[in-house]
């Protein structure tokens, strides 16, 4: 078993996902049909339960993508659950001190590294130790990859200590929430963001980080590929099926009345 993300990446310049709070497995078969690679499920923001996620997130591997899931906030159990489901993507939101991040390697990742529980029977190891427990565990670290959400002035100013933690593989922003927290909405949150971004997925670039980020529209989307981003997320389930029903009915009042 060897890691999707990266074997996407060998062969694949840009990757794309969507960021999913309330999807259906008609919704998954759609965006593999249509050539996306990671599916962001997100329980942070989402009503669906972990054990819908986990199952959810089987359905995207068997179907050759890369399921990856937002945790609600950084516990053991939430850890432990769903990478022993077999997450390849944990996503820890709002990181804003070395230390969180560490707890992170702590808990997602097998000794010596990290203190995540052993299991022989889980998804996230294949559902076998085989005969050489050692290196099944070192595969699946392997497989498994750590991401830090940067949302937060304070965030941004502990950078470069978060990216000094080892075993933390990606990197991306939360540029909504960075934005409220500062009081700033539309033009004027872009504005002030926009240096304080660059500077994070610079600094994400040197220190060999897979960064990702939501694209917005192309353009920005753009801007962010010269930076170094590789995994973009072209939007949220929900507000794309709001966007295509919208548009649907206003095609036929258009012409109807």
């Amino acid at each position: 078993m060897s890691s999707r993300l990266r074997e996407l990446l060998k062969t694949e310049e840009i990757l794309y996902g969507v960021i999913c709070r309330d999807t259906t497995m008609t919704d998954l078969e759609l965006m593999a049909q249509l050539g996306y690679s990671v599916v962001f499920l997100d329980l942070e923001h989402g009503p669906q339960s972990t054990a819908e996620v986990l199952r959810l997130g089987r359905t995207i591997a068997h179907l050759g993508m890369v399921p990856m899931a937002r945790i609600p906030e950084m516990t053991r159990t939430h850890v432990q659950r769903l990478l022993d489901g077999g997450m390849e993507i944990l996503t820890l939101p709002d990181v804003r001190s070395a230390a969180q991040a560490a707890r992170l390697v702590q808990l997602g990742k097998f000794p010596p590294l990290g203190e995540r529980g052993v299991s022989s029977s889980s998804a996230g190891t294949g559902f076998t130790l085989g005969s050489d427990p050692r290196r099944a565990l070192g595969e699946a670290d392997l497989r498994t990859s750590l991401m830090v959400m940067i949302e937060s002035d304070e965030g941004y100013q502990a950078l470069d200590d978060i990216l000094e933690v080892e075993g933390i593989d990606m990197l991306t922003v939360g540029e909504m929430d960075w934005s409220v927290s500062l009081g700033l909405f539309g033009p004027e949150a872009k504005r002030s963001l926009a240096p304080k971004i660059e500077r994070v997925l610079e600094a994400g670039r040197r220190s060999g980080k897979i960064l990702s980020m939501g694209g917005g529209h192309p353009q920005q989307a753009l801007q962010y590929r010269a930076l170094g981003v590789r995994l973009f997320f072209v939007g949220v389930d929900v507000n794309l099926k709001r966007k295509m029903l919208s548009e649907s009915l206003s095609a036929f009042r258009g012409v109807l009345g």
